[in-house]
């Protein structure tokens, strides 16, 4: 058999001769050896765990699965196989996705993938990637469909406990952040709460007079309502803040969630003699994204900014936030621009790594959070130092328009 390639037609064993480039028939003793091999080959494949193989034959109409697949599909190992016992353990919401991938492999295509759940056997759902490839005869007619399922359960469940303790950190983070804020916070809605009471009571005394003035008490009472408004607007934003949940993307516009951030810093932004200067682009197209953490994303670069400039005189603290379209990316690009110290060039590239800092005491998570915030909404964070003096944030997220699109 030296100088020989061994090569499979129909289900015949033939051998390509290295010379010639023919197939020709061995003898019967060495094709019987060439096909014993190859059963032994595919059972050790078909033995692999989490891999099951399958094959369906055109003339026949007959199915042939691997113990590996039944077990992976849920089927019982003495089951009758047929087309609709098959596609019984195919989750109801997947199943027009592999019709439809079925006629489309009957029709033109050869080689199809997807991904798809199953019910185990105990009645669990598990995840399953499916890959399959069509044989055409001369004609192009459709002679077999072989393929594999793959139990993708495992990855899965790992994946998500990943993604758990990414949201626990995350959220972990954002508490450490409003800790940061708290006598801020306090500060900020006692304002509002003594003005509420010093107007009650004013109109308490108003009242009492012989002659009322009306309008002087209607003044009093909207002071109330706006002073009970704007405390309302910092509780509903702590309480949104401090809420631990899965992501909910929903449509949102820049000009919103900034205004909730700076409702949040404000206490903080006056405490340290801030100002704050906002420039959003006319029309500037919304995004799609989770709110809370898009948020927690631009309140962690405002506090950090604050932070960089607590050594600049009382006159030169300011912050610039810009939110634009950006052609060159394809997105909303938001900017938190500061006149603080900058960044150490060693660690400009490294800023946004766990555990690297550049606040006294810092535990170095924050902004790696937020790049990772940014990330899952399809975007991009970055950093650079201001040619004049101070450091730039710069994060692009995709338009809602676009994401609709995919």
């Amino acid at each position: 058999m030296e100088g020989m390639r061994m090569a499979v037609v129909e289900a015949e064993v033939y051998v390509l001769d290295d010379d010639t480039n023919l197939l020709r028939a061995p003898d019967a003793a060495s094709g019987e050896k060439l096909l014993a091999k190859l059963h032994e080959q595919l059972a050790v494949v078909s033995s692999i765990d989490g891999l099951g193989l399958w094959s369906w034959d055109a003339a026949s109409d007959g199915v042939w699965v691997s113990p590996q697949a039944r077990r992976i599909l849920g089927i019982d190992e003495f089951e009758l196989l047929t087309r609709d016992n098959l596609l019984a353990a195919v989750h109801p919401a997947d199943l027009p996705r592999v019709l439809q991938a079925i006629s489309s492999t009957t029709r033109t295509s050869d080689l199809v993938q997807l991904q798809l759940r199953v019910a185990g056997p105990g009645g669990e759902i598990r995840w399953i990637t499916a890959k399959s490839a069509a044989s055409r005869d001369s004609k192009g007619a459709l002679v077999r469909v072989t393929g594999c399922v793959i139990d993708d359960s495992p990855r899965r469940a790992a994946e998500e406990e990943l993604a758990q303790r990414q949201r626990q950190i995350t959220h972990l983070t954002r508490v450490a952040m409003l800790g940061e804020l708290s006598g801020a916070l306090a500060h900020e809605l006692q304002q509002p709460l003594t003005a509420i009471l010093c107007n009650a009571q004013a109109a308490q005394m108003l009242t009492a007079k012989s002659s009322l003035d009306v309008a002087e008490l209607r003044e009093i009472l909207q002071d109330i309502v706006t002073d009970d408004k704007h405390a309302g607007q910092i509780i509903h934003q702590l309480r949104a803040l401090l809420m631990r949940g899965e992501m909910h993307f929903h449509r949102h516009e820049i000009a919103d969630l900034l205004d909730g951030v700076l409702i949040l810093a404000r206490g903080t932004l006056t405490e340290r003699k801030i100002d704050v200067e906002t420039h959003i682009e006319q029309g500037v197209p919304a995004v799609l994204g989770d709110r809370v953490e898009l948020q927690q994303v631009l309140l962690n670069l405002v506090l950090n900014a604050s932070e960089s400039m607590s050594q600049n005189a009382a006159g030169d603290r300011r912050i610039e936030l810009i939110a634009a379209f950006d052609p060159e990316h394809g997105g909303v690009r938001t900017s938190v621009l500061d006149r603080g110290r900058g960044i150490d060039s060693e660690k400009l590239e490294r800023v946004f790594d766990p555990f690297v800092t550049t606040k006294e005491g810092g535990l170095g998570l924050g902004l790696a959070v937020c790049r990772s915030i940014i990330a899952a909404h399809r975007g991009r964070l970055w950093a650079e130092n201001r040619s004049h003096r101070g450091a730039a944030f710069h994060f692009v997220l995709p338009t809602a328009a676009m994401e609709a699109r995919q």
